[in-house]
Order: structure tokens, then C-alpha cells, then sequence
């Protein structure tokens, strides 16, 4: 059924509002303010995985000309004088200039009690194994324990039975362009703080929690971030560089991290191992699971890690299962939000498993995937029980399927080879995502109508790579029928001047500050159209109600006698700005029913997302050549073409970063980070990517739940780097150990016994 056309949304002729001053250089981030006029912080960190800070000794950086202030934990309410993890902050210096503070940092003199402690997830798990100190007693919680139905007995019964495992995925830090980074000064008992922050709204409650401070009196702001990916939601050294300055008499401090202490002290992805038991039919149908996950939370005790099993629990129709997630805690660096949080992790431990029961049954793995697929329209199978308002993940598999020419290209797992002696893989992953939820009753946005008949959003969020605010002026012109170019952004990403938008992730906020901005924009409209029905060109209509008119390319018609019509500029002549504000929605069936559910009822809202990967392996060096990638998103409705289509694209890149590319290393002796530098790791560049080799689709589902359909992309756009793991797996008949890092040469040269 084709889905009702909108004017304005999914038109690729749109731009990014906030584009110009990107592509001209002139984009304000952060550490660009109060150029000349500011000083500079720099933070020193711990060199022990574990222990207790006995004294630090600032004397000598005290000393050193050009040096301001130091603080340490005792300033810092966020530090502590516990160590849990080598890398965490201990101490900072203030200077005039960055130089001077990054060498005072080797001034200060810490001394440490050092105790016991446990780096590896394995060993903290170990009877007998040293406490890390994160937990009161015990290395690991049980985040998930999860039962439907009978699964020992299924299992048992089953004709078919196959236990897999897979060792840790592979772990990496967020490794944004923009490091952490931060600028604040203060004016009286005021302090006024920049950062990059995709939650600004959450960065200031973190700040006035930890300086104690009424929130009047804190002003935070943000305009553009250097990538964040997860990692910039809390307050983003901002209550460092507000104690730094208060440290200095309140002038302007710029605390900056290299990319070495970004890395250190911020939080990365975990890793995370698996043992899933399968129950099947001979034919591949499923009929029990027991899927028990293992997440390295490093100093983390609330890693996010309880939700890895989604993608395996709701995707497939397996009517006796388990689900348990342990978190492991340890002493290695902070593990966190990454971008798709569970999701990476949890799928390519799940889809491996899948991958190895297809082998096991001597059977397509496709095959086995689409036997298995809960119907669209079909109910949770955990309670409540609940229907989604938008699914695409069949429809997204079998485009796949088609568009890479997946029939005549699969083959038996190592038994393909390429003229040029390379083998060949191919292989097809998908699930329904934990991410891109319509969560937007908490959210709120405000527009405001000139007396030209032109509108401003003002966002209170930040401007994600896909362009957020963006996406909001989408959502108010398709609301009030007005032309694009007659929607602008106002301010954006400013405590003082905004309503809390919600974070800008790229999963939630088009669902949730979306919906926020149909409530503003249908306020508006409300307030114009009453106003529309006293102005020349309608008031003479005898009888005219505000329920006669619609509005369409910015001008508001009778919807009897189209020929009837005004501007918007002719409803506002004479008028001051009209403002309107308004507050997102939960995810309920809004626009129809699913399932036979009601409209009404509330329901799941989720993003998924399919991805198919060709690769070629050399079997003499190990190297993996991605052939093509394809990457399916399900968007609900698309709003944004052009950032869409750009989201998914680097959704592929960052696909194969994590495959092939992504892994932290350390010294397990010490519990050191040693690769921290994009110099000594292996981040990819433009010469890695063949853009001929990205395909991307947008599907629309239509979410019931969402504003015009959508729901959020940005972490589905990332999530399935398993189709890579897989692909190799087709290719070799191997099945390479990650050991917590990427899929490099050396590790596939070693499962083909070469190494």
C-alpha cells in the first residue's frame, strides 16, 4: 500500500541548515571562543590499574613559570583517590598556554598504595580471583535472566542440538576527531560552560549535581561536535574546566585533551563473549535457545551491557528461550556508550551462532534466517507482549538477497576461490535493533512564526552528524505546509534559550525531539489559522471555521474552495512573532493499527537494519578486501534525505572499522593502553573506503508510533559489522578468534594454521 505523500519530508533536494557554515570553516566548536583571551587546562592521569592514591606533590608545576593552578580529586567531585582502572584522571593543570600545562602534568608527583587487581574479564570471574574493588563483593552481576517457555526440555528434545561459542568481540574507544574538550569562565557566582555535548541539557544537570550549584546560575552550551558517537552525553570535562577557572579568580579556562588522555579517561565499547545452545529441526527451524552473554564492563559497574541478546530475542520466532547477561567488572578503562551500545556486540556473537547452526545443518544460512523471522505485525513474545509500529527486516533481507546477487553467489564455506587465488565470501546479517525508539515525553521544542511569514526552530540539542536540528525545520514545515527554505533554524543547543530536546543520538532523537516538533508546530498552526480566518482573502467566506483550512506551500487555503487562499506573510502583516512550544509523545499507535492492536495501544518503536558483505581473503597474507557492502536501514518514514542516505554511507565505514580495523591494545601486566594515538593503531583513512563499493537503501516502514512514520537510524546505520565476520567465515570455512580486537590478517592467517 503506498504510503501517504508528504510535501516536504524525504525530499533529496533539501539541505542541511547548518551545512553553510560547516562547508565555509566557520562552525563554532568549543575550544574556538574567547580566542587570546583564555587560559589552559590539561589533565594528568594514573599509572596503575589498581590502588589508592597516597599524596600528590604539585610543587614543582607549581613552580614552573606560566603555570596557574593545580587541582586534583580533592577539587574534582567526579575523581576519586581510588584507582580502578591505569589511565584514570588524578590531577590537572591550569597554564597560559596548552604547552606549558601538558609539561607541568610530569611536574606533579603522585604516590599510590598499589593492590591487587584483575584485567582480564576470564580471570575476574575465576573463583578465587581478587576483588577489583568496583563491585562491594563480587567481579560480575547478572544484568539479564530472561526465561520463556521450556528451553532445557525443548533443547533436550529437540532432533537437532549444537552448542557454539565465541571468544570476546573486539573492544575500541570512540575515537572522535574532537577530543573531550571544554571551555568555562565565571561572571559573580555564575559560570557560563562550552562544550561539545550531545546532551547538553544532561551535560548542565551533571554540572550543577556535581558543583552543587541552583541551575539558574549554570549556562551551559553547545553548537557543533567533533563526532561523538556515545561518548559525549555527560558533562564532558565542562565541571573540570568550571573548577579550573574558579581556581583562577573565574577567567576563562580551555581545558583541551590530546588524544592520548581522551582515550584514556573516557569510556570505549565492551567486549562481550558468548555460549548459545540451539534446539532445531533438521530444516532449520528453530525451537529453543539458551543464549548466555559475557560483557567486559571495565571500571563500568553499570556498563549498558544487559541489552545484547535484543536483536536474537525479538528478530526470531523461537518459542522456548533464554537469555542471561553477565557484566564482568575489571580493572581496565571505562567501558560505555558506544554508538549501537549492545547491539555490534550482541549480533556478531549471535549471528556467528546462526552462521555455525546453518554449517552444522549443511544448509544456507539465508535460508535458515528467513524460516525463522517473526512476521512484522506479530506481537513481542516477551510481556508486555507488544506490537511494533514499524518493522522492515523481511523486506530489507530479501532486497539483499536480490541486490547482491546473493542465490548465485553463495557457496559452502570455504569451497569458493577467485581467479586470482583469493577465496570468496559472502553473507547476509539483520535483526530488529534495541535503538531508534520514539521516546518523546520528555522532550520539548519551540517554534516561532516572524511577521514575514517565516518560521525559526529553536533545538535544544546539539547538531549531530546527521544534522538533528535539521531534521526538526523537516518535521515544522511538513507540519505547518510551509516551503523549506521558509523554515530556519534559530538557536540551538543553548540552556538559556531552549527547551531540553532530549540527546542527540542518532536513534532517538528523530522519534523523540521529532514528535516534540509536531506538537510545537500543531500549536502553531492552531494559533494561525485562528488568525488566518480574520484576515482579507477568508474572512469573507460566510461561516468559515479554523477546521476549513489546511495549509500547503506556505500559504493557508479554504479547503472547500482551494482557489481561496493567503500567505503566511499575509496571516502575520501587522503582528508580532507568535511563539509556540510544545512536548513530544511516548510510542503508542498513533496513526493506525497493527496487528490487529488497536490504535491507541501502546507499542514497541524500533529501528533495524539488514547488511550484506562480499569479501575476498588472500590466503598467503590474510588481507580482506570488501567487495561491496551493502547497508538496508529501516527509517519509518525517511524525514532528512540527504543526511539519511550520508548516515547509512558512513555506517558502512565505520562497519568495516569495526571488522577489520577497531581494537584497543594493552599491556595486560600493567593494565597500560598502549595503542592511544591514531599513529600507533590502526584507524583507517579515505584509501580504505572505495565509495563504488557502499550501497545503501532507505526502507520505509512506517512506523505507526512516530512523527509522519519515522523513527531513529543512527545506531542501526552501524550495528551489523557481523555480515563481515560472517562473510570471512564463508570465505575460509574458518572462524577467526577476535581476541577482544579486530579481524586482521595475522588472526585469519592463524585460523588457516598458517600463523
Amino acid at each position: 500500500m503506498a504510503l501517504p505523500e508528504l510535501k516536504v519530508m524525504g525530499n533529496a533536494a533539501n539541505h542541511d541548515k547548518t551545512a553553510y557554515t560547516i562547508v565555509t570553516g566557520n562552525a563554532d566548536f568549543a575550544s574556538d571562543r574567547l580566542a587570546g583571551r583564555k587560559l589552559y587546562g590539561a589533565v594528568k592521569t594514573s599509572t596503575i590499574m589498581r590502588g589508592v592514591i597516597t599524596s600528590i606533590d604539585a610543587s614543582k608545576a607549581l613552580a614552573e613559570p606560566g603555570v596557574r593552578a593545580v587541582v586534583t580529586y580533592e577539587d574534582v567531585p567526579t575523581w576519586s583517590d581510588a584507582i580502578f582502572a591505569w589511565g584514570q584522571e588524578v590531577a590537572g593543570v591550569v597554564a597560559d598556554d596548552p604547552f606549558i600545562a601538558e609539561r607541568a602534568l610530569d611536574l606533579i608527583d603522585v604516590e599510590y598504595e598499589e593492590r591487587p587487581g584483575v584485567f582480564d574479564p576470564d580471570e575476574a570471574m575465576a573463583s578465587g580471583a581478587p576483588l577489583t574493588g568496583i563491585r562491594p563483593d563480587s567481579n560480575t552481576r547478572l544484568a539479564t535472566d530472561l526465561t520463556r517457555g521450556d528451553p532445557d526440555g525443548a533443547i533436550a528434545a529437540a532432533p537437532v542440538q549444537l552448542e557454539t561459542t565465541f571468544d570476546y568481540s573486539t573492544t575500541y574507544q570512540h575515537a572522535t576527531l574532537e577530543p573531550h574538550q571544554s571551555i568555562a569562565w565565571w561572571v559573580g557566582d555564575q559560570v557560563y560552560i562550552w562544550a561539545p555535548s550531545q546532551h547538553v541539557f544532561g551535560m548542565k544537570n551533571g554540572i550543577v549535581n556535581a558543583l552543587g550549584m541552583p541551575a539558574n546560575k549554570v549556562h551551559v552550551y553547545t553548537h557543533f561536535t567533533g563526532c561523538g558517537h556515545g561518548d559525549k552525553t555527560g558533562t564532558n570535562t565542562g565541571e573540570v574546566s568550571a573548577i579550573m577557572s574558579k581556581k583562577v579568580n573565574g577567567a576563562p579556562v580551555n581545558l583541551i585533551k590530546t588524544r592520548k588522555t581522551n582515550i584514556l579517561t573516557h569510556s570505549r565499547q565492551f567486549s562481550i563473549k558468548s555460549q548459545i545452545k540451539w534446539g532445531a529441526t533438521q530444516d532449520g527451524k528453530i525451537l529453543a535457545v539458551d543464549a548466555k552473554f559475557f560483557g567486559n564492563g571495565g571500571r563500568n559497574a553499570n556498563a549498558p551491557i544487559g541489552n545484547c541478546h535484543f536483536g536474537l530475542r525479538t528478530t526470531y520466532n523461537i518459542p522456548d528461550a533464554r537469555f542471561q547477561v553477565t557484566i564482568i567488572s575489571t580493572n581496565s578503562p571505562l567501558t560505555g556508550y558506544w554508538r549501537c551500545v549492545n547491539d555490534p556486540p550482541g549480533a556478531v556473537n549471535y549471528d556467528s551462532a546462526l552462521y555455525k547452526l546453518a554449517a552444522h545443518l549443511d544448509m544456507d544460512p539465508y535460508e535458515v534466517i528467513m524460516n525463522n523471522l517473526q512476521p512484522n505485525d506479530a506481537p513481542d513474545l516477551d510481556p508486555p507482549n507488544r506490537v511494533w509500529g514499524g518493522i522492515a527486516v523481511k523486506e530489507m533481507f530479501e532486497w539483499l538477497h536480490q541486490e547482491t546477487g546473493y542465490a548465485s553467489k553463495w557457496h559452502k564455506p570455504g569451497t569458493k576461490t577467485l581467479p586470482d587465488g583469493r577465496m570468496h565470501g559472502i553473507a547476509i546479517t539483520g535483526h530488529r535493533d534495541s535503538h531508534g525508539a520514539v521516546n518523546g515525553a520528555s522532550r520539548g521544542m519551540m517554534v516561532t512564526m516572524t511577521p514575514d511569514g517565516t518560521c525559526f526552530v529553536n533545538v535544544g540539542g546539539a547538531r549531530g552528524c546527521e544534522g538533528g536540528p535539521t531534521v526538526c525545520c523537516h518535521i515544522v514545515a511538513e507540519t505547518l505546509g510551509m516551503n523549506y527554505e521558509d523554515v530556519n533554524l534559530g538557536e540551538w543547543g543553548d540552556t538559556d534559550t531552549s527547551i531540553d530536546s532530549g540527546i542527540q543520538a542518532g536513534s532517538g532523537f528523530t522519534g523523540g525531539a521529532g514528535s516534540a516538533s509536531v506538537g510545537a508546530a500543531t500549536e502553531m498552526r492552531e494559533k494561525l489559522f485562528a488568525r488566518a480566518i480574520t484576515k482579507a482573502g477568508l474572512r469573507e467566506i460566510e461561516g468559515i471555521k479554523v477546521e476549513d483550512l489546511y495549509a500547503e506551500n506556505s500559504e493557508v487555503i479554504y479547503r472547500p474552495d482551494p482557489t481561496k487562499r493567503i500567505t503566511y506573510r499575509q496571516v502575520m502583516a501587522g503582528t508580532p512573532p507568535t511563539a509556540a512550544s510544545g512536548n513530544g509523545w511516548a510510542s503508542t499507535l498513533r496513526s493506525k493499527s497493527v496487528g490487529g492492536v488497536p490504535q491507541g495501544s501502546v507499542c514497541n518503536s524500533n529501528g533495524n537494519a539488514c547488511t550484506a558483505a562480499e569479501v575476498a581473503v588472500d590466503p598467503d597474507t590474510g588481507a580482506v578486501e570488501v567487495l561491496g557492502l551493502w547497508n538496508a536501514v529501516d527509517t519509518g518514514r525517511t524525514v532528512f534525505k540527504r543526511g539519511t542516505i550520508k548516515e547509512m554511507s558512513t555506517g558502512c565505514e565505520l562497519q568495516i572499522w569495526q571488522a577489520l580495523f577497531a581494537g584497543d591494545v594493552y599491556d595486560k601486566a600493567t593494565g597500560a593502553l598502549i595503542g592511544s594515538e591514531y599513529t600507533d593503531s590502526m584507524y583507517f583513512t579515505p584509501k580504505d573506503i572505495i565509495g563504488e563499493n557502499l550501497h545503501v537503501k532507505d526502507f520505509e516502514s512506517d512506523d505507526a508510533a512516530g512523527p509522519f512514520g519515522a523513527h531513529g537510524i543512527g545506531e542501526p546505520c552501524v550495528t551489523n559489522y557481523s555480515s563481515i565476520i560472517c562473510a570471512i567465515f564463508n570465505a575460509t570455512g574458518k572462524w577467526v578468534d577476535l581476541d577482544k580486537g579486530p579481524c586482521t590478517p595475522n588472526k585469519i592467517l592463524k585460523s588457516l594454521g598458517k600463523a
